[in-house]
């Protein structure tokens, strides 16, 4: 996929979506202006008119109609005009955002459960949700028919797309949204995508998973450790590195060969010193340390060099998003480990 151009609901809306492709290294820009827009169907139909009407979008791979995943605004009129800009041979309506509870079955969307229209968002003073079924949703603003495709149907065989050129799909997980995306595509059809960041996200994923990002941690403050273990508790991936092994002539490889093997599954990794996950540690670390007739300042320089050179052959086997070094001498060691004279901070505007 090389263009893409997506129709958001919000500014919002805009980033969360547009980030999904600046993971994957695609140059994204927000463009923002929205003078005069009432909060009415009508006036939200006449603005996606207004802001797509000089633009040819037959220039891109794709186009994502952005939607609010807890199908608040006026989303009938704005899928409607989008649509009938696009000239789309089939239209994939699937707002699910499994991540933050966003689920979609037979039809009707809920949160974290509950179907979105028993909860306190049907009674927002501002945007309440009026319906929560997504097919029909789609039926009040279209006269032509509109198709559901159930988590039984996407889930027990292939899916068949030939029915009808709207449709309203359920998922309840993200491989539920790239089986979804996959079958669509398969079509051939020049298709509409509907829904949220998450839809951005299964296309892509579809065409170019992301790479996944290393972090590299030596630190053996508290502070660090507390977030060592919040982030792991948050499901990311921790793989100690028993620094009074490599002391006593461990093999520093076999944590390297592991490191590769997790990052290649796709999987979020952090690569951190025995000392920096468990502060008790750090006394085996100086004990190998002393029998080896190293200082404690010999110690902390042996694990800053031993971490970095570390990570240095993980990323000499495998690519990675990014990377993440904790501590100012970490950064410094893997600097030197890779043999680079610096750094660049990002570019801001």
């Amino acid at each position: 996929m090389n263009r893409c151009f997506i129709v958001a609901d919000d500014f919002t809306g805009a980033n969360d979506t547009g980030v999904q492709l600046t993971r994957r290294g695609y140059r994204t820009k927000v463009v923002l202006k929205s003078e005069g827009v009432l909060d009415d169907g009508l006036e939200a139909r006449g603005k996606v008119a207004g802001l797509l009407a000089e633009l040819d979008l037959t220039g891109f791979d794709c186009v994502i109609k952005k939607v609010d995943s807890t199908l608040r605004g006026n989303i009938a009129e704005e899928i409607r005009e989008t649509d009938r800009v696009f000239g789309s041979g089939l239209v994939i309506f699937m707002p699910a955002l499994p991540t933050l509870g966003r689920t979609t079955r037979a039809s009707v969307h809920r949160l974290n459960g509950v179907r979105i229209g028993m909860t306190e968002l049907a009674h927002d003073p501002r945007k309440p949700v009026l319906q929560d079924n997504i097919a029909e949703i789609l039926r009040s603003a279209y006269d032509e028919p509109v198709c559901a495709l159930t988590l039984e149907r996407l889930r027990g065989g292939e899916i068949d797309f030939s029915g009808a050129r709207l449709w309203a799909c359920d998922a309840e997980t993200n491989e539920d949204m790239v089986k979804v995306v996959l079958a669509a595509k398969a079509t051939g059809k020049r298709v509409l995508w509907v829904g949220t960041a998450a839809m951005a996200d299964a296309l892509l994923n579809a065409d170019q998973p992301p790479l996944p990002s290393l972090a590299v941690i030596a630190s053996v403050s508290e502070v660090a450790r507390k977030q060592i273990h919040f982030a792991e508790s948050k499901g990311l991936k921790i793989q100690t590195v028993d620094i009074a092994d490599i002391i006593r002539g461990g093999d520093c490889s076999f944590y390297a060969r592991r490191a590769v093997e997790t990052l290649r599954t796709g999987v979020d990794l952090a690569v951190v010193s025995s000392a920096s996950y468990d502060r008790a540690e750090l006394d085996a670390s100086l004990a190998a340390g002393a029998e080896q007739g190293m200082s404690r300042d010999e110690v902390a320089e042996f694990t800053g060099n031993a971490i970095s050179d570390l990570a240095a052959q993980i990323l000499d086997e495998v690519k990675v998003s990014g990377l993440f070094l904790s501590g100012g001498d970490t950064a410094i060691h893997f600097i030197d480990a890779v043999k680079a004279t610096g750094s660049l901070p990002s570019e801001s505007r």
